[in-house]
């Protein structure tokens, strides 16, 4: 079911969304002289900023045309995916009123922002096409040993019920279950996140056609 911006708001509460940090931020604590460690922050409510983040990246996914385009950004950048890509990342934001919901720019991201901008295409039933060939340097971190956004992104995709396809050249992921994706919501993609973001399950990822010869 599409969220409304209450219904939003109250899942990321419900995620204690504000403990989320902002990619590339660092924490900043002073250190207590007596015991030598940072103070421990105490749990907030969901922030206004990182609520208004994901319902405006959820709102231009679930009311944009077109496909939307995922993949890693060196590969957004090269790939002639969707009109105008290269313009998107150049020029505007999906804070910028007139921008299309068919590509994620912001000038701040976090992987719930993220999540809220795929559940938007997830509940238009959108496609999605893949930039990013499928083989593992592009889905997980091996010096840290977690799934990168790629991975992330497909595995939400086929659990709420998408099926990839090659469609000549291009890599398209298209609903195949619309009860599935209809139900899909933030709680849904951070239990899916928790339960099976081992490298067992992003392995299943990667297109055996590109794996090199032994």
């Amino acid at each position: 079911m599409p969220y409304t911006k209450e219904t939003l708001r109250a899942d990321l509460k419900m995620l204690n969304a504000s403990a989320w940090m902002w990619a590339g931020d660092k924490p900043k604590a002073q250190i207590d002289l007596k015991t030598g460690k940072a103070p421990v922050a105490p749990k907030q409510d969901a922030s206004d900023e990182i609520a208004n983040y994901c319902w405006c990246a959820y709102e231009k996914g679930v009311t944009g045309n077109g496909d939307l385009v995922i993949g890693r950004v060196n590969h957004l950048q090269a790939a002639d995916l969707y009109s105008k890509v290269a313009d998107i990342l150049d020029k505007q934001t999906l804070l910028d009123d007139s921008a299309k919901g068919n590509l994620l720019k912001m000038d701040k991201w976090s992987t719930v922002v993220n999540d809220s901008w795929i559940l938007g295409g997830v509940h238009r039933y959108a496609k999605f096409r893949l930039a990013s060939p499928r083989v593992m340097e592009n889905l997980w971190n091996a010096q840290n040993g977690f799934p990168v956004v790629t991975a992330r992104e497909l595995l939400g995709l086929l659990h709420f019920g998408y099926r990839l396809d090659q469609v000549g050249p291009w890599q398209i992921v298209a609903v195949a279950d619309s009860g599935r994706a209809a139900a899909a919501s933030l709680l849904a993609y951070d239990k899916l996140m928790s339960d099976q973001s081992s490298i067992r399950n992003v392995l299943k990822l990667v297109d055996k056609s590109k794996l090199k010869p032994s």
